[in-house]
């Protein structure tokens, strides 16, 4: 059985750009949690794969977070604007895209969750 992408990361990533998110974050007093990804990286298939299909990290995500995937290659500028140098690189921002928080490489669904956890209490 084939899993794409959209089957289990639908319920965490809204359909729509950094824009959409931003909008739908500051309606819900959120942050936004951009997923710099590419479709040639590894690292990235397996957080699709793994931490962004675990049921713990959705739930924690969406209380939290308006989650938008951004591929590097199709948006070199907002990729330059947060100086992307490797993916996969989560970034949190504010609702206006300050950034406030970021981790580079892969993390189980564990291991992301003590990130976010991070992130709450700073």
């Amino acid at each position: 059985m084939a899993f794409t992408v959209g089957a289990f990361a639908e319920g965490l990533f809204i359909n729509g750009d950094f824009d959409a998110a931003k909008k739908a974050a500051k309606a819900g007093d959120k942050l936004v949690m951009i997923d710099f990804k590419a479709d040639w990286c590894g690292p990235c298939k397996m957080l699709d794969r793994t931490t962004w299909s675990d049921e713990e990290v959705i739930g924690s995500v969406q209380e939290k977070a308006v989650a938008v995937k951004i591929d590097v290659d199709q948006n070199g500028d907002l990729a330059s604007k947060y100086g992307i140098r490797s993916i996969p690189t989560i970034i949190f921002t504010d609702a206006n895209g300050e950034e406030v928080s970021r981790f580079i490489g892969y993390r189980d669904a564990e291991g992301f969750l003590k990130e976010l956890d991070r992130i709450g209490n700073s």
